[in-house]
């Protein structure tokens, strides 16, 4: 799938990708986030999503949440730590009704502080909901421990005390300071031709005065690794330890990749899975993630068992952490290895809308889309020296940080 990109007169990027597929997909990234909110404003990039369907110059909710649903397609959206996404699948016809439809949320919603009150309760609730449960609960924590001092470190939902000071002009304030145009692009995915699709891009959100970012992302620096016990009265004990590891444009990134997909990865033979859920039995809950900051990046394990199984699971994580710091993967284990992450990546890239998200995020931050064959011609020139010293440089246990939430029996 080859892509073809360009840039708006007001600075929107265009990044296209074709597809015989009679449905269409159409998303916008805008190039922020969580971290980019002040003090006073924590959960508002989150809240700024959910209003930009509440009502816009010309259209009430329901006419915004029915503008695609109503031809068969879906409206949807999330935001991230830095990013947030609106993004649309619809048949090929409905091509200019998604764009107007995106160009129209973006740009002209209006807050109103009627709808703004109702989604408040909303929002609160969702906080509430992961404050119920422990496993969500402790991710924030964990994010608490290592950013410290920091936006990183703020929960995207916000607080319900933040959440509850959000007026509509504090969102028009946070909008016109952030959804600038030359920290947008917008994605197609369908079997319109690139000159069709700019013409689109062009009719509806060319018009659109150009507008620079006026503030520079604060970097994260000044990491200390720490360690917080609390005890809670859950019948499960959880568990995070983790590190911060490397930005998105270091080139290290696909290396970690590769060796967190091997440690605990979503696939059933990862060491973690094979060497202590199914060998020992101790947990059901073990996994690891990687994400990548433009700064930075952040790499955890989260583990979680009954108060007898919990520190000998703690202890089998360390030791599976060790071995790949200190033993390299043999020729037939690293061979393995890369066939597995490229039939993951090659599997990823059927989603539309991961590929759309990653597609535009890949536009923004390098000026061009990664084609799957460079992406594996990459994986295959990976060495197990590169995956040692990735291992030593982030999992070194002096350098990790730990979280427990303990429950006695």
């Amino acid at each position: 799938m080859e892509a073809s990109t360009t840039i708006l007169s007001n600075g929107i990027g265009l990044i296209y990708l074709p597809s015989a597929s009679p449905v269409s997909y159409t998303g916008l990234l805008i190039n922020t986030g969580s971290r980019d909110e002040k003090p006073h404003e924590i959960g508002i990039a989150h809240m700024m999503e959910h209003m930009l369907f509440k009502g816009t110059l010309k259209r009430k909710p329901y006419h915004i949440l029915t503008r695609i649903d109503d031809v068969g397609g879906e409206l949807n959206a999330f935001t991230t730590k830095e990013n947030t996404f609106l993004y649309a699948a619809f048949l090929k016809e409905y091509t200019s009704r998604a764009f107007e439809l995106l160009a129209d949320i973006t740009f002209h919603s209006t807050f109103p502080q009627r709808e703004l009150e109702k989604e408040k309760a909303v929002v609160i609730d969702e906080i509430n909901a992961y404050r119920d449960d422990p496993s969500e609960e402790i991710s924030d924590d964990f994010d608490q421990l290592v950013f410290r001092n920091h936006s990183l470190a703020e929960n995207i939902l916000g607080t319900p005390s933040s959440v509850s000071s959000f007026t509509s002009h504090s969102l028009h304030d946070f909008h016109k300071r952030t959804y600038t145009t030359d920290q947008m692009v917008l994605c197609y995915i369908g079997q319109h031709t690139f000159q069709e699709v700019i013409q689109e891009a062009c009719h509806y959100f060319e018009r659109v005065p150009s507008s620079s970012r006026s503030f520079v992302r604060k970097k994260f620096s000044g990491y200390k690794p720490k360690t917080l016990i609390h005890e809670k009265d859950n019948h499960t004990c959880h568990g995070m330890m983790g590190n911060i590891a490397y930005p998105v444009k270091s080139k290290y990134r696909l290396a970690f990749y590769m060796l967190n997909h091997l440690l605990g990865g979503p696939s059933l033979n990862s060491r973690l899975n094979l060497n202590i859920r199914e060998k020992f039995g101790l947990t059901y809950f073990l996994e690891s993630n990687y994400t990548p900051f433009d700064d930075t990046g952040l790499w955890w394990v989260y583990y979680a068992s009954d108060y007898r199984n919990f520190d000998r699971t703690r202890q089998l994580i360390r030791k599976e952490l060790n071995k790949l710091c200190c033993e390299g993967l043999g020729v037939i284990q690293l061979d393995k290895l890369k066939k597995q992450v490229k039939g993951q990546l090659a599997l990823a890239s059927e989603s539309p809308s991961h590929l759309l998200h990653v597609a535009s995020r890949s536009f923004l931050l390098f000026r061009q889309f990664e084609s799957m064959q460079q992406t594996l011609k990459k994986v295959e020139k990976i060495t197990s020296s590169d995956l040692m010293h990735v291992a030593n440089q982030v999992f070194d246990e002096l350098q990790c940080s730990e979280l427990m939430y303990v429950s006695k029996p």
